[in-house]
């Protein structure tokens, strides 16, 4: 009798660390963007929570604080990602204005609204790539694609579309290029070219899907 549960109390333990530790778990871990505290995205994960508890001050308050962020990121940028990034900051100010007068009813126009500004921060990251590229700055190359490829997982997480099977490639691609770059090995140029063509063309087409009816 002692055989046979510690048998089967034997399987079940490696079935279950099969599961955790199988491709497509890993593959599912590896997709999830990563959260920095002093990023956008914690503040809006708060603000999202706190706008369906009705704490709409809170939430306001949340929202201000990832305007902030976009608003020092267009500080140190050229001016086409400046305009960008400001654009998307006065968004998310006035959505934070419309939530504590409590003239926002669809968690939707949250998550659109967020979804928009890192949209905004993956082309500041892209176009901050292609500067750093140009001056053969491949750590900072390397970086700014890196961060391009999370942002863009973030727009699309809170638009909540799936990504594309060539766009999760893509961005995945291009991750791999960036840490090489960061490394200072293993990357060739062709390899960083086709990264930044990638990552600048599947930007362009989840931006269109991401405007606002009224731009369309």
């Amino acid at each position: 009798m002692q055989h046979k549960t510690l048998f089967f109390a034997t399987l079940m333990f490696l079935l279950i660390m099969a599961s955790v530790f199988s491709p497509a778990s890993r593959a599912q871990a590896a997709r999830e963007p990563s959260v920095k505290a002093d990023e956008p995205a914690s503040h809006f994960q708060k603000a999202d929570e706190l706008f369906l508890k009705k704490d709409l001050k809170a939430a306001a308050s949340e929202i201000r604080k990832g305007a902030r962020f976009l608003t020092r990121k267009a500080k140190s940028t050229t001016k086409d990602s400046k305009e960008g990034l400001n654009a998307s900051a006065q968004e998310l100010e006035k959505l934070a204005k419309d939530v504590e007068r409590g003239g926002v009813t669809s968690e939707k126009q949250l998550k659109d609204t967020f979804a928009r500004s890192y949209h905004a921060l993956s082309n500041y990251e892209y176009r901050r790539a292609s500067e750093s590229w140009a001056k053969k700055k491949t750590k900072e190359t390397g970086k700014a694609l890196t961060g391009a490829a999370q942002d863009m997982e973030q727009a699309a997480k809170w638009s909540g579309r799936e990504l594309e099977t060539d766009t999760a490639d893509t961005i995945g691609y291009t991750r791999a290029v960036g840490r090489k770059l960061v490394k200072g090995a293993g990357w060739t140029e062709d390899e960083v070219d086709k990264g930044m063509k990638g990552i600048g063309s599947a930007l362009s087409k989840l931006g269109e899907k991401m405007e606002p009816k009224d731009k369309q």
